[in-house]
């Protein structure tokens, strides 16, 4: 009788804890839905669940407006609906660091070309004491304007770059400048639009004037240059584009197939392999502040050969055999 009677509380006991068991919830908030983003989504969705976690995983789009993601974000944290949330853009990741303050609730970031510059993290990429860390998005621009060098063959060339206020835009930008000053050959030609996020009606003018601002400067450039940020995510931005100038350096893989000469970008796949094993290690109990932030573990290298061949560049072989599979007519 003891043992039956035993036998029923074990059994009450360990049903209790199962539905006591709940899943951790993660919270993935996109700053805008272009293709680096949600292919990062993938990317990190897919790992996390070969991972075998035991996690719900909730997708939200912020559609590029700061209050539609901060009042999301409140949402959730006011109902203890969030164990740990991904910020998938430097948008969302600014805000998201704003609305987390003081709530001891981790966050990593993704798809962000400057955690320090955008107040992400402290000096030296370490993790401040926010509970954040995350991966840097970002290949050293001198990488970038080497190739671009090598390619043009140390030719004149002016170049146009035109972007929103986006902050990954602007980090992009200065960065460049900086650099480009050890090329003389080069010249830069830039113009900047505000980013405006209010509602759908700001953001569609704000897009409106970047384009316009590109027709501006058509005459005083030989290509265009795509920098990080939604007015180069744009999926009509190389086509477009294109009509006018050719498209030296693309922002994403996409890009080149599109139509751009070539890209430099963090390897998204690993990326994302990189953002779910750091939320896998912070919900099994390691803390953020001990987590590295970190550029992915590998870059991909893109080429399009049939902007180079009616442009009347040479891809040398051995940037075409760092490209692999990357190389597109």
């Amino acid at each position: 009788m003891k043992s039956v009677i035993y036998c029923l509380y074990l059994f009450v006991f360990l049903t209790c804890s199962l539905a006591n068991a709940k899943s951790k919830k993660v919270l993935i908030v996109e700053t805008l839905p272009v293709p680096i983003v949600t292919i990062h989504t993938q990317y990190i969705s897919a790992e996390l669940n070969r991972l075998n976690m035991d996690i719900d995983i909730e997708v939200y789009n912020g559609n590029g407006q700061s209050e539609r993601i901060a009042n999301h974000i409140a949402k959730k944290l006011n109902c203890n609906c969030v164990d740990l949330i991904i910020t998938n853009g430097t948008l969302a990741s600014k805000i998201g660091k704003r609305v987390l303050k003081g709530k001891r609730i981790p966050m990593v970031f993704v798809t962000v070309a400057d955690p320090h510059g955008a107040g992400l993290v402290s000096g030296n990429n370490s993790p401040d004491l926010d509970f954040i860390t995350g991966s840097i998005y970002s290949v050293k621009r001198g990488t970038k304007f080497e190739i671009a060098n090598q390619l043009l063959k140390g030719k004149q060339t002016g170049i146009g770059i035109v972007a929103t206020t986006y902050p990954s835009a602007q980090t992009d930008i200065a960065k460049l400048e900086s650099i480009s000053d050890k090329y003389k050959n080069i010249n830069l030609i830039k113009r900047l639009v505000e980013y405006k996020d209010s509602n759908d009606v700001e953001l569609t003018e704000t897009y409106l004037q970047a384009n316009e601002a590109v027709a501006a400067i058509q005459s005083e450039v030989d290509f265009y240059w795509s920098v990080n940020g939604p007015f180069s995510e744009k999926q009509s931005f190389v086509p477009e584009i294109s009509k006018m100038k050719p498209v030296l350096y693309g922002a994403n893989v996409q890009s080149v197939m599109q139509g751009a000469l070539f890209t430099v970008i963090p390897d998204v796949q690993s990326t994302g392999e990189q953002i779910a094993h750091i939320v896998n290690d912070i919900l099994s109990g390691v803390s953020p502040h001990s987590i590295a932030v970190k550029p992915a573990p590998r870059s991909t290298v893109a080429f399009n050969i049939k902007t180079a061949n009616q442009l009347g560049i040479v891809i040398p072989y051995d940037l075409l055999s760092i490209a692999g599979d990357n190389i597109f007519q």
